[in-house]
C-alpha cells in the first residue's frame, strides 16, 4: 500500500496536480524516509512552479502596459485621431515607452544570463574602490539632474577584492541608481567603502520615504516595488535590486536593507583579496 500511495501521488504530480502529497503515517524506516523525500520534493517543486506562474503573469503585466500605449497612440496618429499638431507629443511617449519595452526585456536577459554563471569561476582580485569611483563618473547626470549631493567615503588607497568586476560594479550602479530614484530632492546620498573582518562592506543611503518593514525582503523580488511612489515610477520595472541580490547569491555574499526615519541604507559584503584584510579603513 505505501508504493502504491507512492505511484498514484507520483501520478498525480506528472499530471499537474502539485497538490498532491504522500500520507506520512510516521514510519521509522526506509520507507518513512521515502515518504519524507517525496513530500520535500513535491513542496519544492510546487514553490518552483508557484514562482513561474508569478514569473509570467508579472511579465506579461510589464510587457503589455508599455505595448498597448505604443499600439494606441501610433494607430490614433496613423488614423488621423490625433491632430499634427499633437503629433510630436505623442510620438516622444511613444519613444519612451519603446525604451521602457527595451529596457525591461534587456533587464529580463540579463536575469537570464545571470542564473546560469557559476560564480565560482569567475572570481578574481580587482580595485573595488577604484570601480565604485568610475560608477559615481558614470551616474554624475542622473544625480546632478535630481539636484542631489553625494557623500563619498571611500579609501584612497586600493581595496582589493575576489569577485567579477562588470557584475559588482553593476551592483554598486543598480544600489546607487535606486537610491538617486527614490531619494528626496536636494538630499545628499551616501556611497562608502570600508574593510571589516576579512570583507569589504559597500554602503549605499538615500533619504526620501522610510520603507515598511515587512516590506524590506520584498525589494529584491522579481518586479517588486514597494509602495505607491515606486509603481507609478515608469522608469523602473521591478528588476534592479533582484538582479544585485542575483549576482550576490552568485558571489555568496550577503546583502542587507534597513529603513529608518526616512533613510534607507543597502550595505553588500564582498571578500577581501588575502593580501588586502586590514583593520577598518
Amino acid at each position: 500500500k505505501p508504493i502504491n500511495a507512492l505511484v498514484s501521488a507520483a501520478r498525480r504530480f506528472a499530471d499537474g496536480n502539485f497538490d498532491a502529497r504522500v500520507y506520512d503515517s510516521g514510519r521509522d524506516d526506509e520507507m518513512g524516509e521515502l515518504t519524507e523525500a517525496f513530500n520535500a520534493m513535491a513542496d519544492s517543486l510546487q514553490r518552483t512552479e508557484q514562482q513561474r506562474r508569478e514569473f509570467i503573469a508579472n511579465v506579461s503585466h510589464e510587457l503589455k502596459t508599455p505595448m498597448t500605449t505604443i499600439a494606441g497612440y501610433a494607430d490614433g496618429i496613423l488614423d488621423g485621431v490625433i491632430s499634427p499638431e499633437e503629433e510630436r507629443q505623442y510620438l516622444t511617449i511613444i519613444s519612451d515607452e519603446s525604451r521602457r519595452l527595451s529596457r525591461l526585456v534587456r533587464r529580463m536577459l540579463d536575469v537570464s544570463q545571470l542564473q546560469s554563471i557559476d560564480m565560482i569561476k569567475e572570481k578574481r582580485p580587482f580595485d573595488l574602490s577604484e570601480s565604485m569611483r568610475r560608477v559615481l563618473v558614470s551616474m554624475e547626470k542622473k544625480i546632478t539632474d535630481r539636484g542631489l549631493d553625494v557623500e563619498v567615503d571611500i579609501p584612497e588607497d586600493a581595496v582589493i577584492v575576489l569577485g567579477d568586476n562588470d557584475l559588482l560594479t553593476q551592483v554598486v550602479y543598480n544600489l546607487l541608481e535606486n537610491a538617486a530614484k527614490f531619494a528626496e530632492p536636494d538630499s545628499a546620498l551616501f556611497l562608502g567603502l570600508e574593510r571589516k573582518g576579512g570583507k569589504a562592506v559597500v554602503t549605499v543611503k538615500n533619504r526620501g520615504a522610510t520603507i515598511d518593514e515587512e516590506e524590506l525582503p520584498r525589494l529584491f523580488e522579481r518586479f517588486h516595488k514597494s509602495d505607491r511612489s515606486r509603481s507609478e515610477d515608469k522608469d523602473g520595472v521591478g528588476l534592479g535590486l533582484y538582479i544585485v541580490r542575483t549576482i550576490l547569491d552568485q558571489h555568496r555574499e550577503k546583502i542587507t536593507a534597513t529603513s529608518r526615519d526616512g533613510v534607507t541604507t543597502f550595505s553588500f559584503t564582498v571578500q577581501l583579496a588575502d593580501d588586502n584584510r586590514g583593520g577598518k579603513s
